[in-house]
């Protein structure tokens, strides 16, 4: 396998396989529900909400793998201050995706043109947080390189 997916071999933990998904889908719920807004589009906005499910869902395969991951930060220090502001803005993130899930699922029926700007503010500040809370988790590994196997880089220099 090693000769198929090498990155693979230099992982430490899974968490970086996961972390792109809720990302995007996000990201593209956003986008279509401003679509689904200026274009009254119930079609639009069915997409939107499909989209949130689905980053919802891998968002929870992101945290559960992060978790897992978390033993591979120093238990003090920078690294670990990014890791805790990393921790809480994706609960919060999380958090708000699942409220708005719920909204989503509940109203699916009967959501007005003003509730379709409610949501789609609430996926404004979803991805707002999102990209906080992914900011500093770029931190921890791009600055202060945690689930970097430094013996295998030692080896190429």
């Amino acid at each position: 396998m090693d000769w198929l997916l090498p990155g693979l071999r230099g992982m430490l933990n899974w968490h970086p396989l996961f972390v792109h998904f809720p990302i995007a889908l996000w990201i593209g719920a956003l986008i279509f529900e401003a679509l689904a807004v200026l274009r009254s589009s119930d079609e639009w906005h069915k997409t939107a909400a499909r989209l949130l499910y689905l980053g919802t869902l891998c968002g929870l395969a992101a945290a559960g793998t992060g978790l897992l991951a978390e033993e591979s930060v120093p238990e003090t220090g920078p690294a670990h201050e990014a890791l805790e502001a990393h921790e809480l803005l994706m609960y919060i993130s999380m958090s708000a995706a699942g409220g708005l899930c719920g909204l989503a699922f509940f109203k699916r029926n009967s959501f007005s043109a003003g509730m379709r700007k409610i949501f789609l503010a609430g996926l404004l500040v979803l991805a707002a947080l999102m990209t906080l809370g992914a900011d500093r988790g770029a931190q921890m590994v791009y600055h202060y390189g945690v689930s970097v196997d430094w013996s295998k880089v030692e080896k190429q220099k």
